[in-house]
């Protein structure tokens, strides 16, 4: 499949990845850019080949590295501010389904069964950090430079989410700094307060980044999707009715040959060809 803003990499063991390649405009995202990472994810969900999606961005023209700044504001400065797209975004509000655009690809990132990681280096600001965000891992560089622009620069908060999967992968404490302030961090700063896993030298970053996918990869993906899907619950459920989910989860996908497997000291039945 052809792209104009991404480009998409088989890079062998079921791992997929995606660059975000708009380099004279710092990988920004415009809807098209959005609707080819839709195009993605519906190959994924239809095909099943790929295990795990690994998201990145194209250095600058001149070389220096970039995750994305975020949505295309000239696009959006651009946009007719008419009746019809009132209406659309009323509609947006109530129906998550509606629409290709950032906030709607995020929720579905977030909630899709097949794992994905941000590999950050470089500018990752507003609508960027919400897509990293939506990933289920992030790791960076040590050049990373990662914040939140929105109030800085636009007086508004962002339309992807940020409030709430910052506040929920670091803290609100540590939310609030980085939208209040705008204030970039590196890769190490972003591992020590939890919101990367990882940091890497930069010319080892996307090397390092599907390396960890590949050890996904390499694991049952109904029981990666199974216990995406009892973590994200739990955020919505109490105690007990969290881990009945997690106890439920475990039943439907527990299997007699996969403990016959491990007390024959052979490989589980979903690894073998």
């Amino acid at each position: 499949m052809a792209y104009e803003c991404i480009t998409y990499e088989d890079v062998g063991d079921n791992v997929a990845l995606v660059t975000l390649n708009r380099p004279n405009r710092l990988n920004a995202l415009n809807r098209q850019l959005v609707s080819e990472l839709e195009q993605v994810v519906d190959h994924v969900e239809e095909a099943g080949d790929v295990r795990v999606l690994v998201f990145t961005g194209a250095p600058r023209a001149d070389g220096r590295p970039c995750f994305s700044a975020g949505a295309d504001l000239y696009e959006q400065a651009d946009r007719e501010e008419s009746e019809e797209a009132l209406l659309g975004t009323i509609r947006a509000l109530v129906d998550r389904s509606f629409g290709p655009w950032l906030a709607g690809f995020c929720d579905r990132l977030e909630t899709l069964g097949t794992p994905s990681i941000a590999a950050i280096d470089g500018i990752c600001t507003a609508g960027g950090l919400e897509l990293a965000l939506s990933c289920d891992i992030r790791v960076a560089s040590e050049t990373a430079q990662i914040s939140d622009l929105h109030i800085k620069n636009l007086g508004a908060i962002g339309g992807g989410g940020v409030t709430v999967r910052l506040a929920r992968a670091v803290g609100p404490a540590w939310a609030k700094e980085i939208m209040f302030t705008g204030q970039p961090m590196g890769g190490q700063a972003a591992v020590d307060i939890g919101l990367a896993n990882h940091v890497f030298a930069p010319d080892k970053l996307v090397e390092g980044a599907v390396a960890l996918a590949k050890r996904f990869s390499a694991m049952r993906p109904q029981a990666l999707a199974m216990a995406k899907a009892a973590m994200a619950a739990s955020m919505d459920m109490d105690l007990g009715q969290a881990l009945r989910f997690s106890y439920i989860g475990r039943e439907v996908l527990s299997s007699k040959e996969g403990a016959k497997s491990f007390t024959q000291k052979q490989p589980p039945p979903h690894t073998r060809n």
